[in-house]
């Protein structure tokens, strides 16, 4: 049986938030409903609780603290040695911006960020805007 998790698409700009949805603290027995949907693959190995213990580390930290991206790349090679998830889960979208009145939107030649505004990237699109001329 398959599910769709949308909240396992994936975060632009913060890595926390998609891994610690898989971390082994919210493993629950079989028959019993993780909160908010985590960890419903009941991923529970020793690769798992690595896993863990990565991602509540970068939890504690600023996004900025020096070996973050590191832990990133631990944490991710972790995940893919073992796949628990595979997201399949693709849409094309298309996604207008005005130049009238402000500059600094995502550009196939500046694709700074995801250009959606509906996930987590709304944030770095707006501190990257200036006025137009």
């Amino acid at each position: 049986m398959g599910s769709m998790d949308w909240h396992s698409c994936g975060s632009i700009n913060e890595p926390y938030a998609s891994l610690n949805r898989f971390t082994a603290k919210y493993l629950k027995p079989v028959g019993t409903t993780s909160p908010g949907g985590n960890n419903y693959v009941r991923w529970d190995t020793p690769k798992s609780k690595e896993f863990t213990k990565i991602v509540d580390k970068m939890g504690a930290m600023p996004l900025n603290a020096p070996g973050m991206v590191d832990m990133v790349v631990d944490a991710y090679r972790l995940w893919y040695e073992e796949l628990p998830f595979i997201p399949i889960t693709q849409a094309r979208k298309l996604i207008p911006f005005d130049t009238t009145y402000w500059t600094g939107w995502p550009t196939a030649e500046n694709n700074y960020n995801h250009p959606a505004t509906w996930w987590q990237s709304t944030h770095q699109i707006i501190h990257n805007l200036k006025p137009a001329k």
